[in-house]
């Protein structure tokens, strides 16, 4: 789609907004005579000035905004708007680290810096590979209003605001008290329509679903002392979210097989189990399964297991927060003012069963437990005695055991005490410490050892008692273990089951120190100030110093990966770094009240940082402010930010773990011809009988990079603010934002290393694949593709914001308020590696969201649109909410050749081809009775639309949950939420 195109296609949704208020209500004039003028910060700079606007785009989010989406969740608040797209939330199960995270511009998590009162939030969880800050520390009922910069702001705030910043403005200076209480749930009509598509036989869910019941209750209580020169805001909240299985709905009870239809598919890991003799040299000999009825060996292989319906689509949470803002004006010079938050959150991920995955293990061929037909299959075929022992490949899951769960629970602490307040009548000063920890407890249960079922597995005769043992109990190797047996339907028995379940544990800490002080001084009264202008120079001048330092430890069977559902070892971690910084901003007033030039004024920021890991790194910014007249104000600003490499960017242990989607030299019927499968390392002879995984996957060879550096990110936008006076009332904000990152800090993308090398068979990409002796990539840790983290390509991103308010009263009726957010996704071009670059706006797929850090489908449009009837009577309110995401296409169905290229190994899926535009209608009513209580009732996704579906090929594990992307569209249907509030 043409950039004009879609700007003109954004704008006319603006205009029909605007047009449709102004055609359908009179405009009145709003009475400003009474409002004060305070000193206050704009995201985005360190300068305080009366009613500053910024020069950079700053969106807002009031806490009334908030409360009419009767949320419990701020994660829930923020994915709402069009400049965020989704992150780590509750509707991640696998893959998740348990924390909440934001996502600005679709950069990632790790390019978003996260602020509470314009000072760090630290980072969320120890292990995780962004590092960033978890949402789940904030309390809702405290938030005044939340500002959302996007665009580099690192000369203002450091390293990592590369998207932008989100900074969560808190109340505090509350006085009263105020106890809040909200319930919520999800309602849904199951039509089955799905079902009759596939044709499924299996068990469906019910006609109508209930649940994933929420509860959430705060207490916020403040008082000014000290004959008003001091506050204490202190709050308490507690969250109570159950779970919600993928089973529970129609759509989501079992996973899609892409194609011409749908179909139910799963994983090759099946039930019963499915065993692959080898031979000395590692080479399969067949392959065998037990008849799901009859428990006979038949050859072939079992059906796909269904994975899908114990798969959380929300996870159970629990969560704890308690906290208090205080300040005390000790003299006329000085204020101290002290934060602290605490927060105890634990959520319980699961998924399906684990199962033995593909592993190979030794057994003796005089097992008891095996049939005759089974001796012939796995030993006799290879010309085997029962004196022998012979390799079999299982592939099996723990249907026994149920659903792995992984209990994920974060505390965290963050202290700040600081002094403020004025030197003179030009300068005043702010120098405050900071401290934040977060621990990190997880446990994972109902997982497969390896080495246990290895040796629960090589079963013999006891020659005392003649009863099957286990060979390790006669030798004295393990004399707790008891026999597997996996070879017939219904062997496995409790203490079997037991012995090879072994629970895995880590627990990790990360910590954040930061020590800040700055200056800020009006040089008015000094002279320093231009002769056209009203006002002098502001200025900011500020040092900082700042610590990060992380340690994971997962326990033994974790770091040697002997959790079968792992996926590879999980090693420790452990690093950190420390940066000295010297920063200074300026406001220059240029021309004041002049003809065609109300006001003109510049924008001026730098920043040094010195870190510890021998980088030297320098950011600054540029921006100017044009008011010809009163109605109109025109900003430009360009800004040179960094990301400098995080903990785990460094730190983290290289190891094989899976990367990739579709291997196109894989299945009986190769996509890709002989002569180019063997430049990634395919023989003849593995040609054509190397398997397919079912669950679009494979293995590469990643972790962190001591050699990574900073990667730049330079950020030019530019945009306008409508304020005519011929329409009191009415606010119209349009700026367009360009962000290009320069030495970007990713992977080289391991599907087009693959395909590049068979296609070009260039030696530097060809080397970095190795396949195992049966020519996979996935079956066993011998396969993989080399994706560390390098310094490679770039990231750009290009679009338009539109941001609009208007509000007019309706006479005897009361007044309504109408607000209107979207965003134009014109381009988001990746470079992975040299020579390849693609443009992801308006696409989704295996390279377009699971390998780039958004990790959800690029809309090419999204807004979010509401009008709030505040009537005159009882303080009663309506709000009617429009929620819309644009369309997205299959990123290997796209004309770009790289990534078509991708699409020659699975061609075209019409089941996957288009997520369909979504419109979410929201409604909700608030009233309140004697300026005290407060009682709103509402809906989200009102009318219970389905999510858009796609099948396993374009569902990577992780963002897509359920055949669909529920971070990002409402997969459990229509939301009910009730609120009750009390204040004194």
């Amino acid at each position: 789609m043409s950039t004009s195109y879609s700007l003109r296609r954004a704008v006319q949704y603006v205009l029909l907004t605007s047009a449709t208020a102004a055609v359908a209500f009179p405009t009145y004039a709003q009475d400003a005579e009474n409002e004060s003028i305070q000193e206050v910060v704009v995201t985005g700079s360190r300068i305080s000035s009366p009613n500053m606007a910024s020069i950079s785009p700053v969106s807002s989010v009031s806490a009334e905004d908030i409360k009419v989406q009767g949320s419990t969740r701020i994660e829930d608040i923020m994915n709402r708007l069009p400049q965020v797209f989704a992150a780590q939330g509750s509707n991640v199960s696998n893959d998740s680290d348990g924390t909440a995270t934001v996502n600005l511009r679709g950069l990632g998590s790790n390019r978003t810096l996260v602020l509470v009162n314009g000072r760090r939030l630290g980072p969320g969880d120890p292990n995780s590979e962004t590092f960033a800050a978890d949402l789940n520390q904030i309390p809702t009922a405290l938030v005044q209003r939340v500002e959302v910069l996007t665009g580099g702001a690192s000369s203002v705030y450091g390293a990592d605001a590369v998207g932008g910043v989100v900074n969560f403005i808190m109340d505090t200076k509350f006085e009263g008290v105020k106890i809040e209480a909200n319930y919520s749930f999800y309602e849904h009509e199951n039509d089955n329509a799905v079902a009759s598509i596939i044709g499924r036989t299996a068990e469906l869910p019910d006609d109508s679903v209930r649940g994933g019941y929420a509860k959430d209750f705060a207490i916020v209580m403040g008082s000014n002392f000290a004959d008003d020169k001091g506050n204490a805001t202190f709050y308490a909240t507690y969250r109570d979210v159950d779970a919600v299985l993928q089973g529970e709905y129609d759509y989501s009870s079992c996973t899609l097989n892409s194609g011409d239809t749908f179909s139910c598919g799963g994983s090759g890991t099946s039930f019963p189990a499915r065993f692959r003799p080898v031979n000395d040299a590692g080479v399969t000999q067949g392959s065998y399964t037990l008849n799901p009825t009859t428990g006979a060996l038949q050859t072939g292989t079992a059906a796909p297991y269904n994975f899908g319906p114990l798969n959380y689509y929300q996870r159970p949470d629990e969560r704890y927060t308690a906290g208090v803002f205080t300040s005390l004006e000790v003299s006329e010079k000085a204020e101290v003012y002290g934060e602290f938050m605490f927060m105890r959150d634990t959520s319980v991920a699961q998924i399906a069963p684990s199962g033995v995955f593909g592993d190979t293990f030794t057994v003796h061929c005089s097992n008891p437990l095996w049939s005759a037909a089974q001796f012939n299959a796995f030993c006799g075929s290879q010309g085997l005695s029962v004196n022998d022992t012979v390799g079999i490949t299982v592939n099996r899951r723990n249907v026994e055991g149920g659903g792995r769960q992984q209990e994920l629970q974060h505390t965290s602490y963050r202290t700040v005490f600081g002094v403020r307040g004025d030197i003179n009548d030009a300068w005043t000063y702010d120098a405050y410490g900071q401290y934040g920890t977060t621990s990190a407890d997880s446990v994972y249960m109902a997982d497969l050892s390896i080495s246990r079922t290895g040796r629960a597995l090589d079963v013999v005769t006891d020659p005392t008692t003649g009863s099957p043992v286990c060979q390790s109990v006669l030798d004295g190797t393990d004399t707790t273990c008891v026999p597997y047996n996996i070879w017939t339907l219904n062997g496995v028995t409790p203490d079997a089951l037991a012995y090879v379940q072994n629970p895995l544990l880590a627990r990790g800490s990360v910590d954040e120190r930061v020590v800040n002080a700055s200056v800020t001084g009006d040089l008015t009264d000094y002279g320093v100030k231009l002769p056209s202008a009203d006002s002098g120079v502001i200025v900011n001048v500020g040092l900082e110093w700042r610590e990060e330092k992380s340690a994971y430890l997962p326990d033994g069977s974790y770091q040697t990966g002997d959790g079968a559902g792992q996926g590879g070892a999980t090693l420790p971690l452990a690093g950190g770094y420390n940066v000295k910084e010297i920063f200074t901003e300026a406001r220059v007033p240029l021309v004041s009240d002049k003809a065609f030039v109300q006001s003109l004024s510049a924008e001026l920021g730098y920043r040094y940082s010195d870190y510890s890991t021998d980088w030297n790194t320098d950011t600054y910014k540029f921006g100017v402010e044009y008011s010809p007249i009163e109605d109109i104000r025109l900003r430009a600003s360009y800004q040179n930010a960094v990301r400098v490499p995080n903990v785990a960017d460094l730190f983290n242990v290289q190891q094989v773990g899976l990367r990739g989607t579709v291997d196109p030299c894989a299945g009986d019927d190769p996509v890709l011809t002989l002569e180019q499968c063997a430049r990634t390392g395919v023989t003849s002879g593995t040609y054509g009988n190397i398997e397919a995984n079912p669950a679009a996957q494979y293995n590469g060879f990643i972790g962190g990079n001591t050699e990574v550096e900073p990667e730049t990110a330079k950020t030019f936008s530019f945009g306008v603010a409508l304020q005519p006076s011929f329409a009191p009332g009415l606010r119209v904000q349009i700026d367009y934002f360009d962000i290009k990152i320069e030495d970007a800090i990713q992977n080289p993308n391991a599907d087009f290393t693959l395909l590049l090398c068979a296609l070009n068979g260039d030696p530097a990409l060809c080397s970095k694949i190795q396949r195992d002796v049966n020519g996979s990539l996935f079956e066993t840790d011998q396969g993989f593709v080399v994706d560390t983290l390098e310094n490679i390509g770039e990231i750009r991103t290009k679009g338009f914001d539109f941001d609009a308010s208007y509000g007019l009263p309706v006479g005897s009726l009361g007044d309504i308020q109408f607000a209107f957010t979207g965003t134009l996704l014109d381009s988001y071009e990746v470079t992975p590696q040299p020579g390849v670059t693609y443009d992801c706006a308006g696409l989704y797929g295996s390279v377009c969201t699971s390998g780039n850090p958004n990790g959800a489908p690029l809309s090419e449009w999204k807004h979010k649109m509401s009008a709030t009837w505040n009537t005159p009577w009882s303080g009663l309110s309506l709000t009617l909410g429009w929620r819309y995401l644009d369309e997205v296409k299959r990123d290997a169905e796209d004309s770009n050749e790289f990534l078509a290229f991708l699409g020659t190994a699975t061609g075209t899926l019409p089941t996957d081809s288009r997520l369909g535009s979504r419109s979410y209608v929201d409604l909700s009513a608030a009233m309140t009775l004697a300026e005290r209580y407060t009682f709103r009732l509402g809906a989200n996704n009102l009318l219970d639309k389905d999510p858009p579906l796609n099948g396993s090929t374009t569902c990577p594990t992780g963002p897509c949950n359920g055949n669909t992307w529920p971070q990002a569209y409402d997969a459990l249907g229509r939301q009910i939420f009730m609120t009750a509030t009390v204040e004194f």
